[in-house]
């Protein structure tokens, strides 16, 4: 076992923690140190509630990483919210066993950034460490020409001469040739070794002593029909809000959600997660991450998943080859396609300009116009960051970051969804961006009316400032948080709370549609990272009469607006976020700092000494 940082016997622990509980505001978790075993695993989720059932009798399945506290230098920033347990396990115990010299080459390389992209990557790396040569005393190009020269006698050079040899230089040659590094354990080079890959990624080929999930209890019948039907639900909310052809074939929510729970349980697979892949979902996304873990759990065999109907019409006309008319069919569509597009050489933006130059500045012609950020060094910082984020780190959403790169006609009924999956899955000819990403801003003109919609990581978020700058200055409106009843929506999706904003408010506050309550009561509003339930229709007269009860100073100004203060001398501290706790937490954690003392149960605890 190598000597880890701070003199721990183990290269990183995890805190792992209870979904369900999480979206319900209660962080429910417990640290893990790694290298671990199957029976501490279950002792574990037992204790954080993992397969227990909640008030309405929905069990909880499903956990994540909150933060990790790593001994191993470079190690933090490359693990993730889910990785697998089985990988985790894996790596760790591949550094336990490592020699104190093994682990100075493991370490060299991760310093060079080679080959530790991703966890399967650097599993690989802890299986071919004999690919890399560390010369822990060589720390500078003149080192290394004197060690070349004086150790190894690359050349003979005379006692009287040696004062006047460019050892420096020597070393630089020396270095380029061997495409070595200097790294803070010394000089590092290729031992001319190939790099082999061990594990290709498949979960299934991970060692049977590596594995800390294989050993969990076989799901019932009852279980998985549960389970397939909440992957069913949430797939089909999101085909129909994504693909505009599955939206017109199914219009009803529900009415394909009972055909692919049958797939799921019959293992057809492999065809929802190709879908998912092209409409821009990546491996650790909601949908594709709980589709892995529900193979995993039903013991999916890839070779089982297969379409009956086109194996029976396959065999029925064998002289057919389906195949062979899909090309065709897609051949005919390209050159149809290259045929219009040649005819019609209108671009969207001529449109734009001419229907502008016709009915001059007062134009009520609806558009759409896309920006995106420059490609300068000054906006490195802002790049596919959501917009909590940018604001969490000090800045704000400017124009003079952003360029125009597209616009066009705003069709009746087309939505900042429609425009999102068009500019991914169909993009125009004419249109010269990349897809369309978190950072992108749409601004919409309605009406002879402009919106900016920030692209954020769930829907978009309203960004006013992009268009007026100077609201930026303006005094803070009151936030979902501030205006919270204290009574809570559950629907299908998970717990909401209810706040006493109108639509319109929230909306402004950076908040989108994300979906409706069953009974069709609430609304659920969401800003990428926090989601509250607000009625679906509120009292006209005055939408904020209880919030204005409940914080002003005196019942007779009840005017509709939050504009008399709060009681008391002092305004009280917005209460932070679970996300921004979390995120103090983990900032405190890396700074080896104590925690502050927050919320009870709400603040990720610190790992200490296991």
């Amino acid at each position: 076992m190598p000597n880890f940082e701070y003199d721990k016997d183990y290269p990183f622990a995890a805190f792992i923690t209870n979904l369900g509980k999480y979206n319900e505001g209660e962080l429910v978790g417990e640290w893990v140190k790694f290298p671990t075993s199957a029976e501490e695993i279950r002792a574990v989720f037992d204790r954080i509630g993992i397969g227990q059932k909640d008030d309405f009798g929905y069990t909880y399945e499903e956990w994540f990483i909150t933060d990790y506290d790593c001994y191993v230098d470079g190690l933090y920033d490359k693990l993730g919210e889910y990785e697998n347990l089985d990988e985790l396990n894996y790596m760790a115990a591949k550094l336990d066993d490592m020699t104190q010299g093994e682990y100075a080459q493991f370490q060299a390389a991760m310093e060079m950034g080679n080959h530790c992209g991703s966890l399967q990557e650097i599993i690989n790396l802890t299986e071919n460490l004999d690919c890399y040569d560390v010369y822990p005393d060589i720390h500078d190009h003149d080192d290394l020409g004197r060690y070349y020269i004086e150790e190894l006698d690359a050349m003979q050079v005379p006692e009287y001469l040696r004062n006047y040899i460019d050892y420096e230089s020597y070393g630089r040659d020396v270095a380029i040739d061997e495409n070595g590094e200097f790294t803070s354990f010394g000089y590092v080079r290729d031992s001319g070794s190939s790099f082999v890959e061990i594990y290709d990624g498949n979960r299934e080929n991970i060692p049977e002593e590596y594995r800390v999930m294989s050993a969990a209890e076989e799901l019932t019948e009852e279980e998985k029909v549960e389970w397939a039907s909440d992957i069913a639900y949430d797939m089909d909310n999101f085909f129909r809000q994504n693909d505009p052809q599955y939206a017109r074939a199914f219009p009803v929510a529900g009415n394909a959600q009972l055909d692919i729970q049958e797939k799921l349980l019959a293992g057809r697979i492999a065809d929802y997660e190709e879908k998912l892949a092209a409409m821009g979902q990546k491996p650790e996304g909601d949908l594709l991450s709980e589709l892995n873990k529900f193979k995993e759990a039903t013991g999916y065999e890839e070779w089982l998943d297969i379409d009956p109907d086109q194996v029976r019409a396959a065999l029925e006309n064998t002289d057919t080859s389906r195949v062979d008319d899909m090309l065709a069919f897609a051949e005919k569509a390209e050159q149809e396609y290259a045929a219009e597009a040649a005819a019609y050489v209108q671009t969207p933006k001529d449109i734009v300009e001419q229907a502008q130059a016709v009915q001059g500045e007062a134009s009520y012609l609806d558009t759409f116009s896309i920006y995106q950020l420059k490609r300068e060094n000054e906006t490195l910082d802002y790049r596919f960051e959501p917009l909590d984020s940018i604001h969490r780190n000090g800045l704000s959403v400017k124009p003079e970051n952003y360029e125009l790169v597209y616009q066009a006609p705003l069709a009746a009924g087309v939505s900042l969804e429609d425009i999102y999956t068009r500019f991914n899955i169909d993009r125009p000819a004419d249109f010269t961006g990349h897809s369309l990403s978190i950072s992108d801003i749409v601004v919409l003109h309605e009406n002879g009316r402009d919106t900016a919609h920030y692209c954020d990581r769930l829907g978009f978020s309203q960004v006013p400032e992009f268009l007026n700058p100077a609201q930026e200055e303006e005094a803070p409106l009151p936030t979902p948080d501030d205006l919270e009843t204290g009574e809570v929506i559950r629907t299908p999706r998970g717990d909401f709370y209810v706040t006493a904003m109108s639509r319109e408010q929230i909306e402004a506050a950076g908040y989108g549609f994300h979906h409706q309550s069953d009974d069709g009561k609430y609304l659920i509003m969401a800003n990428g990272i926090q989601a509250y339930a607000i009625p679906a229709e509120l009292e006209k007269e005055n939408p904020l009469r209880t919030a204005e009860m409940t914080i002003e100073d005196d019942y007779n100004m009840i005017d509709g607006a939050i504009n008399n203060g709060r009681r008391g001398e002092e305004l009280e501290k917005v209460k932070p976020s679970i996300r921004e706790r979390l995120e103090n937490a983990k900032r405190e954690c890396a700074e080896r700092k104590p925690s502050e003392k927050g919320h009870p149960g709400r603040s990720t605890p610190e790992h200490g000494d296991l």
